[in-house]
């Protein structure tokens, strides 16, 4: 019976040899195909970048006139890391384009034309996201989409609110701020005497000032937060309220600022309007922010960590 079985199974191993080339020659097709899409994807990405290169000059100037929207230059770069980060899962990812990203694409559309012709900037460059995004869900399909909204919908964050809406708020966060300036330090023996924006000292007076305020730069805290919440492996809620928070905590960053320099000009005098903290109040406010977010988030990971199984 030996003697019989190993001629056998030598040939019935022939077959399997000579399958293996054909395997190869059968995965090779599907790899070259994949690349199509991908490219069709990168043709029309492009396509879409020169439609709004108008509107995306109009913005980089902004941003360059304002430092309060200067976070708009890293917006793009922190968003392709985004993708970066997620590009296993997208080389991995099923393709099959939807139709339900042609209303998006008529809706971008839409917006891109009443906006340049309505003179309503905003409006245009809000569309930017919408389009990108409505591109990737018309050629690439759900799957794609689902991994690529969350970079797509940070480019909103580089868009700069309207004029009027912005001045309105930044007026009614100055009084705010103002008001509760005034009221703490009352609770250390400060006499303080509010006026409006007004912030009368025995020894001189302050003025809460456009720049003082935080409001221009929520969509940057909103930014700096958004991008704090994707850096690591954390449940949605959580990333929502880390997003979420960076707005009130950048508030919070703010009042603290106000007050130390309020105090620091009434035991000090006008030195105290000199320091870093004074003159680089953005960046003293957005390096508190992201300590404050570093906290929230130890405090959300004992959470969500304790319910894990």
């Amino acid at each position: 019976m030996n003697g019989i079985a190993a001629p056998e199974k030598v040939v019935t191993a022939l077959p399997v040899a000579e399958a293996a080339p054909e395997k190869v020659q059968h995965d090779a097709v599907p790899a070259t195909g994949r690349r199509l899409p991908w490219l069709a994807l990168a043709v029309a990405v492009g396509a879409a970048l020169m439609l709004y290169a108008p509107v995306i000059a109009g913005m980089a100037a902004e941003w360059s006139e304002f430092p309060s929207l200067s976070h708009g230059f890293a917006v793009p770069a922190i968003s392709a890391y985004l993708l970066w980060h997620r590009r296993r899962l997208l080389a991995d990812a099923e393709v099959q384009g939807s139709l339900l990203g042609l209303p998006l694409l008529l809706l971008a559309t839409a917006m891109l034309v009443v906006g340049s012709l309505g003179g309503e900037p905003f409006v245009a460059r809000l569309s930017l996201p919408v389009m990108l995004f409505g591109v990737v869900l018309f050629l690439m399909g759900r799957r794609v989409a689902a991994l690529t909204w969350v970079a797509i919908a940070y480019l909103a964050f580089m868009v700069p609110l309207p004029y009027v809406t912005l001045n309105a708020l930044t007026y009614k966060s100055r009084l705010f701020d103002a008001g509760i300036t005034a009221t703490v330090m009352g609770w250390f023996g400060v006499p303080v005497l509010q006026s409006g924006v007004m912030l009368h000292l025995p020894n001189m007076t302050l003025e809460v000032a456009d720049d003082c305020s935080s409001v221009p730069a929520i969509a940057a805290l909103l930014a700096l937060g958004a991008a704090y919440a994707q850096m690591q492996e954390r449940p949605a809620w959580a990333r929502v309220a880390l997003t979420l928070s960076a707005a009130p905590l950048g508030l919070f960053s703010n009042i603290v600022r106000l007050i130390l320099t309020t105090a620091g000009a009434y035991y000090l005098g006008p030195i105290a309007l000199n320091n870093v903290i004074h003159k680089f109040n953005g960046t003293s406010v957005f390096l508190l922010t992201v300590l404050l977010l570093v906290l929230l988030d130890a405090v959300l990971a004992r959470f969500y960590q304790r319910r894990r199984p």
